[in-house]
């Protein structure tokens, strides 16, 4: 289980290094109710700073940073707890001149996308990105890995991602009512567990909604399943669909944010 104070000053090792090398990570932001959440997010280096990003069907998290700029992320290894800022760029300009590369190597389906003859007529939203940059930050480092965390917010009002681990007769899943988190501190928490399959093809996560209390995780609700996603040609074309008429939607949304430039 968990024990907060294993964690270590981060020395002899370059930490942007292993961000920029892992394929995810975990990324924690505050929700407009004061309560913490986690995703998994594809982490990128971009002219030394961490950024994440996400295509226009998806800028939940982005609208929430722009309420509160306080986030965390765990990403190979290295957790940074900071502020971050948002921009977007509504062409393929910034995709293209800094991430393209690194997104094809980390989430190979990008490159079908890429592949299809005329995407950025058919697919603008794909390569148009809302880019979240994280602020410099000092770093700490764990030897535990993330596909299962806990998620609190600090007196500091920063989110705080731990690593759980996950006993082979305890499996952490929607059925899961209550979870021993010994050294994570009082109050609202998320447990994320996320999973990659066939060539991250098949996504899947699954967020449970509690609180920590002495430390005890009491699952309120949950989100998501840890159970396969269809990956056939039909599927494919349903969430493509489906992430077009999101991305349609959120364009006036994001109209009015700053421009994420391509240097």
């Amino acid at each position: 289980m968990p024990d907060a104070g294993d964690v270590t000053p981060v020395g002899g090792t370059d930490p942007l290094r292993k961000v920029a090398d892992a394929p995810i990570g975990v990324f924690a932001y505050v929700r407009r109710d004061g309560t913490p959440n986690a995703v998994p997010v594809t982490p990128f280096v971009v002219d030394g700073k961490v950024v994440v990003t996400s295509t226009l069907a998806y800028v939940a998290k982005a609208a929430a940073v722009r309420r509160d700029p306080h986030v965390a992320l765990l990403a190979g290894g290295i957790q940074l707890a900071t502020t971050a800022s948002v921009a977007v760029d509504r062409t393929p300009a910034w995709f293209n001149t800094h991430i393209r590369d690194a997104e094809i190597e980390k989430f190979p389906p990008t490159k079908q996308f890429l592949a299809i003859p005329f995407h950025e007529c058919l697919f603008p939203w794909y390569s148009a990105r809302v880019v979240i940059g994280l602020d410099p930050a000092d770093v700490t480092r764990t030897d535990r890995g993330d596909r299962v965390t806990i998620t609190t917010i600090n007196p500091q009002g920063l989110p705080r991602i731990t690593p759980i681990d996950q006993p082979v007769d305890q499996p952490v899943d929607e059925h899961c009512g209550a979870l021993e988190v010994p050294g994570v501190g009082d109050g609202p928490a998320v447990v994320l567990v996320h999973e990659e399959h066939d060539a991250m093809a098949d996504l899947r996560q699954l967020t449970l909604v509690g609180v920590v209390r002495a430390g005890r995780f009491t699952v309120h609700g949950h989100r998501g399943s840890l159970a396969p996603q269809p990956t056939s040609l039909g599927a494919q074309l349903a969430t493509i669909r489906s992430m077009r008429r999101s991305a349609r939607s959120n364009r006036d949304r994001v109209a009015d944010w700053p421009v994420a430039v391509a240097s």
